[in-house]
């Protein structure tokens, strides 16, 4: 079976694992702060904070935003975690529809959802391209002084991609990365991260993911407990260093992929703006015939994923508390029936890419 996801873990990974056990505490470990630091430059931001999981990272920002009892704007074409960090936050989602050739959010929309309790949106960088943010900031713009909106970047796809030469996660006001074990990087369990320039956002989000506190016994906020354990975050150090060769071989899949596919009927090649460059968490394709093609390749012996069948707001819990309806989101509903993810990590071997081609190929003559 040729894997969808298939992380990496070696030697370097397994001593990094090991000296943090012996030689640290088990959370918040100086390899924590390590991560941090070093995970910051290389977004180009002040600040990272870690957190125990993506969810973690946007439910932090946003209450940490200001967004409790306040609107907050994002896309229903994601996973079901970008939209319940606003619930957790006490915050009101409000779904804007994708754009069917990028999959992110619908900018041309966006401006039209604003009301005067909006307090951020949140784009979803979906399978690792950025959303168009100068579109977003300039809507922002226009509507900052009645509202002082700020824009959270939903980068748990994104790692190491850029928008404009910019890393995504220093793109807005904050930036929330995961790192669960299909990411990019993965920290061999669960994780997350916060990046932003905001001094003041990163000191509150540092506290709250530890229980609020400030000293041993003295605690100023009502905190989570949410902290990256030690070993992961020595482990995340070490991948770091790997990531950009990890997403060059998954740019090189995708660009195999999209070549042989560009000329097929029936088939959509992802899109990615010439002034971006993807991190392919996910080569996303869509087609007609999803269902039919997912079973052909299963039957030849090729993983693939569905991200995402259900869109958000058709969710039962969605449905049952704001009474979304079929046809509510006319265009991420499409994208739902037709997505197909097809295997595109770095421990692809050539013979696995010629194969998989070769069988798609197949299929659609």
């Amino acid at each position: 079976m040729i894997k969808l996801f298939n992380p990496t873990f070696n030697k370097e990974m397994e001593e990094a694992a090991i000296h943090a056990l012996q030689n640290e505490r088990f959370v918040l470990g100086e390899s924590t702060f390590k991560f941090e630091e070093a995970f910051a430059r290389y977004c180009g931001t002040k600040h990272a904070i870690s957190t125990s999981s993506g969810t973690a990272a946007l439910q932090l920002t946003i209450i940490a935003s200001g967004c409790e009892r306040k609107e907050v704007i994002t896309c229903p074409n994601s996973f079901i975690a970008t939209s319940n960090a606003i619930l957790h936050a006490r915050a009101d989602p409000v779904f804007v529809d994708a754009d069917y050739e990028t999959n992110n959010i619908d900018t041309t929309q966006i401006g039209e959802k604003i009301t005067k309790n909006t307090k951020a949106i949140v784009p979803i960088h979906l399978y690792g391209t950025p959303a168009d943010m100068d579109a977003i900031n300039d809507t922002i713009d226009k509507n900052a002084k009645k509202n002082n909106i700020v824009v959270i970047e939903d980068a748990c796809q994104a790692h190491g991609a850029t928008y404009k030469e910019k890393k995504a996660g220093n793109l807005g006001h904050a930036g929330c990365f995961s790192f669960y074990s299909t990411k990019n990087m993965t920290v061999c369990g669960d994780g997350g991260m916060v990046t932003t320039n905001d001094e003041k956002l990163a000191d509150k989000i540092a506290k709250m993911r530890n229980c609020g506190r400030v000293s041993q016994f003295v605690h100023e906020e009502e905190g989570f407990t949410y902290r990256l354990n030690t070993v992961n975050a020595a482990i995340g150090l070490v991948q770091l260093k790997y990531l950009d060769a990890w997403n060059e071989k998954r740019n090189s899949v995708a660009k195999k992929y999209s070549d042989s596919f560009r000329n097929i009927d029936g088939i959509k090649i992802p899109v990615v703006p010439s002034h971006s460059k993807s991190a392919f968490h996910l080569y996303a394709c869509k087609t007609p015939r999803r269902d039919e093609l997912v079973k052909h390749l299963k039957e030849k012996g090729i993983e693939t994923g569905l991200h995402y069948p259900i869109p958000i707001h058709l969710q039962p819990l969605y449905v049952r508390r704001f009474g979304y309806k079929e046809h509510s989101f006319g265009v991420s509903e499409r994208i739902a029936k037709e997505i197909v993810c097809l295997p595109v990590h770095q421990e692809l071997k050539q013979k696995e890419i010629s194969y998989v081609i070769e069988t798609i190929k197949e299929f659609f003559r």
